[in-house]
């Protein structure tokens, strides 16, 4: 048995060589060496670890890409600057949860319903689940070399377009526990005993077994993507790829005498009366090929290796993983060696020591070795705010916090054809945020959003009803930049409210009165004091603003200052559907602009939703000021989501439309989060040229299930599939009264 612990370098008292012979006489059999002594571990210092031979490493997580020919491209170049040993460790292994889920538990409001606090309860479930099914996995991709290099190293990735992050500390530690010992980095018991057997085929660690394997035969040719499609078997493994430079010059001649050999043997045959087998030939045309290229400093050469461990709980799933890593290099006529009686040796292989224990290397060229590219696919697990999905090409939960400021914005696009989930989609976002403290706004124009938000425990508002008209003309005084943006955004929403643009003249008159109205320091304001002060300032855009004051849309409107804040609400949905279709453009700007106000007053988390935000966007005016509120919404900590059916709309270009300036493109540029769910075939050519998606991805959106969609953030493409429970589900399709 052996204790999980890292030792410190500690000096030792000199002994005397009688001492030393006594307790040898008198010694039991030799336990166990430590467990760090095991594998090849001196200690670990803040910035690196010590191997037992003295060498400080750097060891660095590296943030997957999505991959493609430019970044193969600029991988590529990275490498051929590479002129000292590194090590390239992906680590793939069931996901740990557990912090996720008690930061979920303590950021839920005290005040929610008994039946939101289910559903908030069956999301932990649902966490917990995942941590066991089988497929999700948990991939991190490292980089390790010599400390002194790494710097360089740092500055190679970088220039080849990774985000990379040095570990140290903690984080270190973590990491060195979890590759030693399997499964995610996660704080252990130091004072946990483990016992450590070493086997012909596998080792043992506490109650997991581990297989090494090395890739003894190569594959002729490496197609890019050749380590994506071993990840995406769904195996908790290590796999690490080490790689050396061989100097240019020592590579220029071998490949010369290589040359040479070929041509020597061909013209032994030809003198004999023979031709060269057709694989000789390939051999002399390869290389040639790459001498050339070595000569022009275009390719170098390295030498490589390649070991992946695996990690199980018993022996039939280890088979099991075994037969489906060898299926996977056989299939491209490469074959894993079982490493019989090596075992520790592949272990220390794939541990980040930078270390190839193996001792056995393949020489590639550089394009062969960029395209192992083993920093891809990315995923979106920051661990961090709630779940939002189930990533289908990394099999990796879809965890992201939009207000946590690493994003450029909150705000959230939803494009998709009717029937394809979009709505759900929102539901299930808003029900967990609110679970966890953010507060919503739901601009709805059909009514779908009423039975939710009462079963969360939220309020309906129907603008345009007796009581429950909206208030947007309250203006925090005391930011004069707010003060002009808003004035801004109200001049906008008069003109929507008239039903046409203004002259210019007239453009002038409002801006002039607005200006006037808000100069003077008021206790009170509302759309009836400003009409009054219109009535005197500009009579003729008084008389188009007369059906708000006294007509039929009198109601829409009101004078109660801060009704959202003083009385907030959980979830708020702004229910249109009464109204006639041709006003609600007007009155989800009333709200929307009613909405700001709050979250100009007290900012904190919100998210204000839009349904079918073309309505809006139809108007130039109403278009100017959704792209308005998209840019400033992250001031206010205000996330804005707006959804589309009319997609081919929103993203047309054609000039003759009433939407001018592209204004549609312009408020997907300003969502840091575009959600694509199933299209129509009819749209789905002008959504891949404008989020340019190759035609594979856009032929899986014309058939992709209902529920699955392509999330797209940070500037990388998630295939998402939308994943709630039965109390979430519970809450989200809710109707009130009997069931039938």
């Amino acid at each position: 048995m052996v204790r999980l612990t890292l030792p410190k370098p500690k000096g030792q008292a000199r002994r005397e060589p009688a001492e030393d012979a006594v307790d040898a006489a008198a010694a039991e059999p030799k336990p166990p060496p430590p467990l760090p002594l095991f594998f090849m571990l001196s200690h670990l210092e803040d910035d690196g670890l010590i191997r037992l031979d003295g060498v400080k490493l750097a060891v660095m997580e590296v943030m997957g890409l999505e991959l493609d020919e430019p970044k193969l491209g600029a991988f590529a170049g990275s490498l051929n600057a590479v002129d000292f040993p590194v090590q390239l460790l992906v680590r793939q292994h069931p996901p740990v949860l557990q912090d996720l889920r008690v930061r979920l538990t303590e950021a839920q409001p005290e005040d929610l319903p008994q039946q939101t606090r289910d559903a908030a309860d069956s999301l932990g479930r649902l966490l917990t689940t995942l941590e066991t099914r089988e497929g999700i996995l948990d991939r991190r991709f490292y980089a390790v070399c010599e400390h002194s290099r790494a710097d360089e190293l740092r500055a190679l990735l970088v220039r080849a377009g990774l985000g990379v992050f040095p570990l140290n500390g903690n984080s270190l530690k973590l990491l060195v526990l979890a590759c030693a010992l399997g499964g995610s980095p996660q704080e252990r018991d130091e004072g946990e005993e483990l016992s450590v057997e070493v086997n012909r085929r596998d080792i043992r660690i506490g109650e997991r077994l581990v297989r090494s394997l090395h890739l003894g035969k190569w594959p002729r040719s490496l197609a890019p993507g050749f380590l994506q499609g071993l990840m995406a078997a769904g195996a908790p493994m290590d796999l690490s790829v080490h790689l050396g430079a061989i100097p240019t010059e020592q590579a220029a001649r071998t490949l010369e005498w290589q040359k040479v050999r070929f041509e020597s043997a061909q013209s032994l045959s030809f003198k004999r009366g023979r031709s060269m087998s057709p694989e000789a030939e390939i051999a002399l045309e390869d290389v040639s090929r790459l001498r050339d290229e070595v000569q022009r400093g275009r390719e170098r050469l390295f030498h490589a290796s390649l070991s992946v461990t695996l990690h199980a709980d018993d022996q039939d799933t280890l088979k099991d993983l075994t037969q489906r890593a060898r299926a996977h290099f056989a299939a491209t006529l490469g074959k894993l060696d079982n490493l019989a009686f090596r075992q520790r040796e592949g272990l220390l292989s794939a541990l980040p020591l930078g270390l190839n224990a193996v001792a056995v290397w393949r020489t590639l060229d550089t394009s062969s070795l960029a395209r192992l590219f083993p920093f891809s696919p990315p995923d979106l697990d920051t661990r961090s705010g709630t779940l939002y999905g189930i990533d289908l090409r990394a099999c990796a939960p879809i965890v992201y916090d939009p207000f946590d400021g690493t994003h450029l914005n909150a705000n959230t696009a939803v494009l998709a054809r009717s029937g394809s989930g979009k709505s759900f989609a929102t539901k299930l976002g808003v029900l967990r945020g609110l679970c966890r403290g953010v507060r919503a706004y739901i601009i709805d124009p059909e009514g779908e959003y009423t039975d939710m938000a009462r079963a969360a425990g939220g309020r309906v508002l129907s603008p345009g009803v007796p009581g429950q008209g909206m208030n947007p003309f309250v203006i925090d005084r005391g930011d004069s930049e707010e003060l002009l943006q808003r004035i801004g955004s109200l001049r906008r929403l008069i003109e929507v409210m008239v039903g046409e643009r203004l002259s210019a003249e007239r453009r002038s008159s409002l801006d002039h009165a607005l200006a006037g109205y808000y100069s003077e320091r008021r206790e009170r304001t509302g759309f009836r004091d400003f009409y009054a002060y219109l009535e005197g300032e500009t009579p003729e855009i008084a008389h188009l603003l007369r059906p708000f004051a006294t007509g039929s849309l009198r109601d829409l409107l009101s004078d109660e200052g801060d009704d959202l804040l003083a009385r907030e609400a959980l979830v708020t949905v702004f229910d249109l559907h009464l109204l006639e279709p041709e006003l609600r453009p007007a009155a989800a700007m009333v709200c929307t602009e009613t909405v700001w106000a709050a979250a100009a007053q007290d900012p904190r988390p919100r998210l204000l939703v839009v349904d079918e935000v073309w309505s809006i966007m139809q108007h130039p005016e109403g278009a100017a000021f959704m792209v308005s509120m998209a840019k400033r919404a992250r001031k206010h900590r205000l996330g804005l989501q707006f959804i589309t059916q009319d997609v081919q709309d929103l993203l047309s270009e054609d000039s003759s439309r009433a939407i001018t300036g592209h204004s549609g493109r312009a408020l997907l540029q300003n969502a840091a989060f575009k959600l694509l769910l199933q299209q129509d075939a009819a749209a789905v050519s002008t959504v891949g040229e404008a989020f340019d998606l190759p035609e594979e991805l856009q032929r899986w959106l014309l058939s992709c299930p209902r529920g699955d969609g392509l999330l797209l953030a940070r500037g990388q493409r998630f295939p998402v599939r939308i994943e709630a429970t039965p109390e979430e589900t519970e809450v989200i399709e809710w109707r009130p009264g009997p069931r039938h």
